[in-house]
């Protein structure tokens, strides 16, 4: 190939199949953005001045021919099904007959992807010979590399070896390389046969030295590999327009697995698991799924020896909703609750059994007394406090809630205590009220284990009073089997991981700082105080409101956040709730309202000069 400068090679196998409900189709043929996955690539190939390319079809070539037509433009395409179809492939690339007498650059495609057109370029305009695309979020971990500090690859191992928490450049392959045809072909003559798979390959290749291969790392969003139903939605989804996507994410309650964004929403503990804890997972998943989960009895006497609570005082439930539709019910209760606050204690009962007392805008701190006084009035029969508050971030201190819970005592009226993010607060669980549950009989408390374990799908939470008819009672409202294996095998598993867990509530207290001070940087941007792991703003006046905001940010820059429109409290428009996630992506949301700042910034001095609105997009 004399005039060929650049060679791809690419293998597909149209013998995985994707299932839906509705149809079947080979993974390499399925759609994604109206184009099948393989004639995509090609033509992306095609567009970065490839000049030739080589299909290896493990099966069904003439599917592959038929979809492949008119992608060429200008490039070289030839299909032929691979000769020895096995999980070893780049070991049977190094051997194809074009690899002898070629020189130029060997791009090599193993999985079926979804590539940003950009990492295509990225590997043809790299001056390294020998490159490996490689990811830290890669779920199937079939091979991990280890680099060294210049990006070089130094060692392999298999992808069910235990995982060094400190390996900082431990990655996996995402199937996309560039290789010197030298070193294919001295590993053609080392290794003529086959016997083993890729993991061989990468062997023979650390043993020629006159070959280095560099690591390239790539975003999640640039390589998306496409091998079920699931994965299958999610690249459409990221292929679709931004504003095609705000819509998808703005009607969604849950679910946002199966969707690629990137979302400061999710109250959840980023610190926490360490890899570790999802391999002990792995290792028990098959029983965890297949064996029914202990009943409700079981699971409080775990739940008994982690709180020091006697079982007898505890309920356990599917999340805290359950067990707050549990309480309600066993209560029947005429509710008081400060607002701003969580929906679900709202949305829980009927709209004429509760009262919101609304909580003070300059610092959106609790008057105990004033509530107090408020809940006497109302004639409540339970009090719900919320703390740290949700989305507020701010704590009520334990001397005042005694003081509260004394006074609603006299009124007969119950304290409902939720104290789902108290141990990102400054004392941690110094801040609980669980030591007054034996001077408060009647006293609830309500927790999430689910967020604090930052294993939201976990879902589990647990309420704890010394009312034992109280407790018996919501037992009874609850199924026997309500609580899912993997969050009842958590349970057992959570005391050898005490103290990353306990580190991961320092480490998110020093990133709310940092957070913060990082907010503070946009002009006239109000953020309150706080002891969660979320931050609660006022926006700017030049901004026409919050979800206008939460759009801009969706649609321009892929990031959601939570809007507090449909908040009880004056001004809900005017309000985002931000959860702190890692350096890195709290800078990004910062650099990203920044820009968005400038622009409504001009966009409201031109209104004022005009005398009318100016009109403005998200």
């Amino acid at each position: 190939m004399p005039n060929v400068q650049s060679l791809a090679i690419i293998v597909t196998d149209p013998r995985l199949i994707i299932s839906t409900w509705k149809d079947r189709c080979p993974a390499p043929l399925s759609s994604v953005g109206g184009m099948p996955i393989l004639a995509r690539l090609v033509s992306q190939l095609a567009q970065a001045g490839v000049q030739k390319t080589i299909v290896f079809a493990l099966d069904g070539i003439g599917d592959v021919k038929r979809i492949l037509n008119n992608r060429m433009k200008r490039m070289e395409l030839v299909i032929r099904i691979m000769p020895t179809p096995g999980s070893g492939r780049l070991i049977d690339l190094a051997t194809i007959t074009e690899i002898a007498e070629f020189h130029g650059q060997v791009l090599v495609f193993t999985e079926n992807a979804v590539i940003d057109p950009s990492l295509i370029q990225r590997l043809l305009r790299s001056s390294d010979r020998n490159i490996t695309v490689v990811s830290r979020s890669e779920r199937r971990r079939c091979l991990r590399l280890l680099g060294d500090i210049g990006g070089r690859l130094t060692a392999m191992l298999p992808g069910d070896s235990p995982i060094r928490e400190s390996a900082s450049a431990d990655v996996s392959p995402v199937g996309i390389y560039k290789f010197d045809p030298a070193l294919l072909r001295a590993i053609a003559r080392i290794r003529p046969h086959r016997f083993n798979d890729d993991l061989e390959f990468f062997e023979t290749a650390l043993g020629l030295q006159r070959h280095q291969i560099y690591l390239m790392y790539a975003d999640p969003q640039h390589v998306r590999r496409v091998n079920d139903a699931t994965d299958l939605e999610a690249a459409n989804f990221a292929s679709s327009s931004s504003g095609d996507q705000f819509s998808i994410l703005e009607r969604l309650q849950a679910g946002n697995w199966r969707y690629p964004a990137s979302e400061h929403i999710l109250l959840c503990n980023h610190h926490f698991p360490p890899a570790s804890v999802v391999d002990r997972l792995r290792e028990r998943l098959q029983d965890l799924l297949y064996l029914q989960p202990s009943d409700q009895l079981d699971i409080i006497a775990k739940l008994s020896e982690m709180t020091d609570l006697p079982a007898r005082n505890l309920a356990v439930g599917n999340g805290v909703g359950e067990l707050i539709k549990a309480l309600y019910g066993y209560l029947d209760p005429r509710i008081v609750i400060p607002t701003p606050t969580s929906a679900q204690y709202i949305d829980a009962v009927e709209p004429n059994k509760v009262s919101r007392f609304e909580l003070p805008p300059e610092n959106f701190d609790l008057d105990v007394e004033a509530f107090a006084n408020f809940a006497k009035r109302r004639q409540a029969s339970v009090a719900v406090l919320v703390n740290p508050n949700n989305p507020t971030g701010r704590l009520v201190p334990v001397q005042e809630i005694e003081w509260l819970a004394s006074q609603l005592a006299i009124e007969k009226c119950r304290l409902v205590v939720d104290e789902t993010f108290i141990e990102f607060s400054v004392a941690g669980k110094g801040n609980s009220v669980e030591k007054l549950l034996s001077v408060f009989p009647k006293m609830v408390i309500l927790k999430s284990l689910g967020a604090i374990m930052g294993l939201g799908g976990a879902q589990i939470g647990y309420l704890a009073s010394k009312d034992e008819q109280l407790t018996h009672g919501v037992r009874r409202r609850l199924p026997l089997g309500n609580i899912n294996g993997i969050a009842e095998y958590l349970l057992w598993i959570l005391p050898e991981f005490r103290e990353e867990w306990e580190a991961s509530f320092r480490r998110t207290r020093a990133d709310v700082v940092s957070f913060s001070r990082m907010l503070d940087t946009i002009p006239e941007l109000e953020v309150h105080p706080s002891q969660a792991n979320y931050l609660f703003c006022r926006t700017p006046e030049a901004w026409p409101s919050a979800k206008h905001v939460a759009t801009m940010l969706a649609k321009r820059y892929g990031v959601l956040v939570q809007n507090c429109e449909n908040q009880c409290m004056k001004y809900g428009d005017r309000y985002l709730r931000l959860t702190v996630l890692p350096y890195e992506e709290n800078r990004y949301l910062v650099s990203a309202l920044r820009r968005i700042n400038e622009e409504l910034v001009e966009w409201s001095t031109q209104s004022k000069r005009a005398g009318t609105a100016y009109h403005l997009g998200c």
